[in-house]
């Protein structure tokens, strides 16, 4: 399939920052505003959603691998590590499941507005966290299998990839672990606001964009180990599957490359709001996304 919208590879000023700078690998626009964007670590694909509705499948060259249009823009997206299948958040409380050829296979309607979702390596199963507290898995049958309520609505979540683990964080004040059957593992009371949640891939460091706090890091059991303070307001965060590296970025547009102990190697100040960040399993390259910029490759040194 051809693809019209991957851009000429330009290397922008922002791009040096300060520190060690990246190669831009490649960088795609939308039709509409960016709303979305999720990598499926193993397969390398990059999955992108804009406001016009159209969902694309980036394979790691940045070609379009498929493409559909839906009937509503996807506002949050998740997809399996392996690449075989994902899922969105269309309207407020309608989950759409897709597969490769980004094909809806299911839909599956909530009794309350969908703020979180996440899903497990394989595709199998499915987490949606709710406005009210509730908290629901489903099997790829679109079975229920389980459900937990939290005493604060969980905004972000996330599966373990090693472990049958699905953590858990609110914007203020909860973050937990809860098995596959809805028991509690674990919970910890949190005293920052969070903007995002980010694991390892073993469970083991579980990371929190705490805004004015910066990176809080915690154990798999809920201990906190410590923080990483930035200038800026930190929102998103996300890890390579291995420690390696972070990819933080702020409210002000700030965007910072970190190595496992949090030092800096790399950072710059963006044009545009950021709409997601993901780092490769390696920690060699990202994947940054902007609302109207569009969504660029930055590579450190993988392929």
């Amino acid at each position: 399939m051809s693809s019209d919208h991957r851009k000429a590879v330009p290397r922008p000023e922002w791009v040096h920052g300060s520190g060690l700078g990246p190669e831009v690998k490649w960088t795609f626009g939308t039709d509409g505003k960016l709303t979305a964007l999720a990598l499926a670590r193993e397969s390398g694909d990059l999955i992108v959603a804009d406001q016009a509705g159209t969902l694309y499948r980036l394979d790691r060259a940045g070609q379009i691998a498929a493409m559909t249009r839906l009937h509503a823009p996807l506002i949050a997206l998740v997809w399996s590590d392996d690449g075989s299948t994902g899922a969105g958040i269309a309207g407020e409380d309608v989950i759409i499941r897709l597969d490769c050829e980004l094909q809806t296979v299911s839909k599956i309607s909530l009794p309350d507005v969908c703020i979180s979702l996440a899903i497990t390596p394989f595709g199998n199963h499915l987490a949606a966290g709710l406005a009210n507290g509730l908290n629901l898995i489903f099997n790829e049958r679109k079975r229920r299998i389980a459900q937990f309520e939290t005493m604060k609505p969980l905004s972000f979540l996330e599966f373990c990839t090693s472990e049958p683990t699905l953590y858990g964080a609110a914007e203020h004040g909860l973050v937990c672990a809860h098995d596959l059957q809805g028991r509690e593992i674990w919970q910890q009371k949190n005293w920052s606001n969070v903007g995002q949640l980010s694991i390892t891939g073993d469970g083991d460091l579980v990371y929190l964009a705490s805004f004015g706090h910066g990176v809080q890091a915690i154990d798999g059991d809920g201990v906190s180990i410590g923080s990483y303070v930035l200038d800026g307001t930190v929102n998103l965060v996300d890890v390579s599957f291995e420690p390696n590296r972070l990819i933080v970025s702020t409210i002000e547009r700030q965007v910072y490359w970190l190595d496992a102990d949090g030092e800096l190697l790399w950072m710059t100040q963006l044009p545009d709001d950021i709409v997601n960040t993901c780092c490769d399993p390696l920690g060699e390259w990202c994947m940054v996304g902007m609302t109207n910029e569009g969504v660029y490759r930055l590579d450190w040194g993988g392929v």
